[in-house]
């Protein structure tokens, strides 16, 4: 039984970028926790952070460092299917995997399903302008994720079939086309469909794919700089790292305890709170693990994140929890414990031998 819970820990893991990781999907489960609470516990949210925005610069810059890689002698079709092989290889079993678990353990609960949600879920169209679709409803950051996986290597494939450009100055010209498209989106759904509430907010402007691919192309960046300026990243990751926190934290202070759907909030916010993440990255990058139980947590956790993202609250909070007639303390605690029993499993079991197949075929 001991063996089974047992993962072994790649010797190439970088522990600040583990770190990061650790911090984004640890919020994200005390978010998610919470919910189980008594609402005078809700004031919670006000000390965390976001992890779904860190998540995605995080995913930008580790993905921007691979894409320069495999594209920097220049783009042809066979170089893009072998870099979505890889990535769907390494995301989609997985998700697929939760999908039918999700459908199976409604099935046993007798609850309804709606398929034409499933089916705009399966394909990653649940949320491309508006978040309106409830099943299995935080994959609306996983759909952004696999839209710019599929989108940026075509834009750079025609920016590169039309000018020749290299990488390094292919990808300036997309970050900027991204940026200005996804800042005028969100412009025009604030002068059109001005959020009224935090649901409103979160539907309109953080979750659709079309508001939030330049979220993910601002890590992207952080990887072009990291290959073609690193001695400015080494240089100056010292005072990167103050003015980024500082950043953070006054976007968060400002985020919720001065709460207006500004057009800041709506517009900029998405912008400014990636880019804080950005200069917080070439600090954490060369930090070095801890020799202790933490520093080994952390990377554990770092590990095994996508699967606890993936089964922590349709799976665990809502199909199984939920149901039970059992005190709050104890489903809060439950929560922690399956979710983190469940996600060493299907790491092990889905995420890890799909990977492996992906390395074979490689």
């Amino acid at each position: 039984m001991k063996n089974l819970f047992k993962i072994q820990v790649p010797e190439s893991r970088n522990f600040g970028l583990d770190l990061l990781r650790f911090i984004a999907i640890f919020t994200v489960l005390i978010s998610h926790s919470i919910s189980v609470l008594p609402e005078k516990y809700i004031f919670i949210h006000k000390f965390i952070f976001d992890g779904v925005l860190i998540f995605f610069v995080l995913s930008g810059f580790l993905i921007g460092r691979i894409f320069i890689r495999d594209f920097e002698e220049g783009f042809n079709l066979k170089k893009m299917f072998h870099f979505w092989k890889r990535r769907w290889w390494r995301t989609l079993p997985a998700y697929y995997f939760t999908i039918l678990l999700i459908l199976l353990l409604n099935f046993i609960l007798s609850k309804g399903i709606d398929f034409n949600h499933v089916a705009k879920t399966f394909i990653f169209i649940q949320n491309i302008t508006l978040r309106n679709n409830y099943f299995f409803s935080e994959s609306w950051s996983l759909s952004i994720e696999e839209w710019f996986y599929l989108i940026l290597p075509i834009g750079c494939f025609f920016i590169y079939f039309l000018s020749k450009l290299s990488i390094k100055k292919n990808l300036i010209i997309i970050f900027f086309l991204v940026l200005i498209c996804s800042l005028l989106v969100r412009l025009y759904f604030f002068k059109n469909y001005p959020p009224l509430n935090i649901t409103d907010w979160d539907n309109r402007f953080r979750s659709p794919v079309i508001t939030r691919l330049d979220s993910l192309l601002i890590g992207v960046m952080g990887a072009w700089f990291y290959t073609f300026k690193k001695d400015y990243f080494i240089k100056y990751k010292n005072s990167f790292f103050i003015v980024g926190l500082i950043i953070f934290i006054s976007n968060k202070i400002y985020g919720d305890y001065l709460l207006n759907y500004s057009i800041y909030i709506c517009v900029f916010y998405f912008v400014v709170m990636p880019f804080s993440i950005l200069l917080l990255l070439p600090k954490l990058y060369f930090l070095k693990q801890p020799k202790s139980l933490l520093g080994n947590f952390i990377v554990k956790t770092s590990l095994i994140s996508y699967s606890l993202y993936l089964i922590n609250l349709s799976v665990i909070s809502y199909s199984i929890l939920a149901p039970l007639k059992i005190n709050m303390w104890l489903k809060f605690f439950l929560f922690w414990i399956l979710s983190y029993l469940a996600a060493t499993l299907m790491y092990k079991f889905v995420e890890t031998p799909f990977m492996k197949m992906r390395d074979k075929k490689s």
